[in-house]
């Protein structure tokens, strides 16, 4: 649904005036519910892992600690890392996402974990112990861009036009903009918030394929076993 669209259905079902054009208005109730709409996408987008906002990316890595820019990497405006994604291809291990702490753990050790690990710092990708060049590396992503242009390859974050259209779920984002309003308005708004958030729960439960269950040890019994590099005592 284009961003016309849907606050014109909104609109409708509120029993405002219905606008033939919103971006760019100078309609001051068109220009309040545009902006909270634009709240609403910006909140419900990093309530979790939207699966229309989730893209991968692949990297050759290179033999220096920083492995570039992120944004360089991950071309969609980079958001967060999906868990459990990062795989070196090339040598068909798991790539571990650390922290701050953990990081300076890593680096004030002489002896560094086997495989590789990394983390985002200062909008670089970095990665320790240094690897080898030209592996492989994939991972998941999610992205701040829940619009998509009119020309319907171009992500965006924020709106350009009456004809972008939303990635996210059109009746969770008419929902939250109801409460929104019904809030910036004065009236009461409890319910309709109340139902938006069982929406939202309901709805990223649903998001992608859920793996089944598995009460054993292992994530990677379908493929075989794993050995992690490194020297082993014997």
């Amino acid at each position: 649904m284009t961003m016309l669209a849907l606050i014109q259905r909104f609109c409708k079902r509120t029993g405002l005036t219905v606008p033939n054009t919103v971006y760019g208005s100078t309609d001051e109730q068109v220009a309040q519910i545009l902006s909270l709409l634009e709240e609403e996408i910006e909140d419900l987008s990093g309530r979790g892992d939207w699966q229309r906002l989730t893209f991968e990316a692949t990297h050759t890595s290179v033999a220096t600690e920083s492995q570039g820019a992120i944004t360089a990497i991950a071309t969609n405006n980079f958001r967060n890392f999906k868990n459990d994604t990062l795989w070196d291809r090339t040598e068909s291990l798991p790539l571990e996402v650390i922290d701050g702490s953990d990081w300076q753990a890593e680096k004030g050790f002489s002896n560094t974990s086997p495989h590789y690990q990394v983390r985002v710092r200062g909008g670089e990708l970095l990665a320790t112990p240094t690897p080898v060049a030209g592996n492989t590396w994939a991972f998941e992503y999610v992205s701040w861009n829940c619009i998509l242009d009119n020309d319907g390859t171009t992500y965006k974050q924020y709106f350009t036009e009456d004809t972008d259209t939303l990635l996210l779920p059109e009746p969770i984002l008419l929902k939250g903009l109801r409460w929104r309003w019904k809030k910036e308005k004065g009236f009461e708004y409890e319910e309709d918030f109340n139902s938006y958030e069982l929406m939202v729960a309901g709805e990223l439960a649903r998001q992608g394929v859920n793996k089944s269950l598995n009460l054993g040890d292992s994530r990677n019994n379908d493929r075989g076993v794993v050995v992690s590099q490194g020297t082993w005592p014997l």
